[in-house]
């Protein structure tokens, strides 16, 4: 079974649907969908249990499955009615991971609202995976770490090869120990550097094509565990594809990430 799973932001502002037939077209298993609204991407999302009865019917005609959803953001508000809405959401496309993220300054009590949410999540047979990202409470692997080892909770850390190099510099961390298993990732490419002030923007809209950029792709593949799902989360500048159809967005990341995971021989 191939690895990879076609992400949302690949082809910005894609409708669900439209992913699953693209996903289906390019013979990729599994993609990620939206199940909450995301105000820095702005990306479509699967609002009702009703649109996502249809959604799963249509995957399962095209062998497509919904492997994680995204994101589900941990405030001090607690399990909220648009969380609980979007598991019934998940439940419903049978979807077998979720990303959470920490937005909440008192991190006692986000573990406990994420302890209580993966609970929640484990009734629709959903896992849970933590992001470490710039724009929230946990920015570095170590810290994400640190957080999950107070949780009473199976939670597993996404590892997103861009926010290593944001926030740390690099993937010196993940030969690190860690008593937490990273259980989801996320490719994409990008320079070295990037002004702070850009990083954002780059991160939900101008991200580099595998292979395009500067950051060491075939030493992070190599250092996740071997049966860990890689989402290619690749949104492009429009500049990028000028004239191009999302159909050409998602071939070109797609062909660039296997021909990546074949290099450092974890295809």
């Amino acid at each position: 079974m191939e690895r990879l799973s076609l992400h949302q932001l690949a082809a910005i502002g894609t409708q669900p649907d439209e992913l699953i037939e693209i996903a289906a077209r390019l013979k990729c298993p599994t993609v990620t969908l939206f199940a909450q609204h995301s105000a820095n991407s702005n990306a479509p999302y699967v609002k009702t249990v009703e649109q996502a009865r249809a959604l799963k019917a249509r995957a399962d005609e095209l062998g497509v499955g919904i492997y994680s959803l995204e994101v589900f953001a941990m405030t001090p508000a607690g399990i909220t009615d648009p969380i609980r809405q979007g598991l019934d959401v998940g439940g419903t496309l049978g979807a077998r991971r979720l990303t959470a993220v920490i937005s909440d300054d008192d991190l006692s009590r986000a573990r406990d609202t994420l302890a209580q949410f993966a609970a929640c999540a484990a009734e629709h047979g959903i896992s849970v995976h933590l992001e470490f990202h710039a724009f929230g409470n946990l920015n570095t692997y170590p810290q994400a770490c640190d957080f999950l080892k107070g949780v009473d909770a199976p939670v597993t850390i996404s590892a997103d090869v861009l926010h290593f190099y944001r926030n740390e510099g690099g993937l010196t961390s993940m030969s690190q120990p860690c008593a937490v298993p990273i259980g989801h990732a996320q490719l994409c490419d990008g320079p070295l550097q990037r002004p702070r002030d850009e990083w954002l923007h780059e991160a939900v809209a101008d991200r580099k094509i595998p292979g395009e950029g500067a950051f060491d792709l075939i030493g992070f593949l190599r250092a996740l565990p071997r049966d860990v799902r890689i989402d290619v989360e690749v949104p492009t500048a429009a500049a990028r594809f000028p004239n191009g159809s999302d159909f050409a967005r998602c071939e070109a990341v797609l062909t660039a990430a296997r021909r990546l995971l074949h290099q450092a021989d974890v295809a």
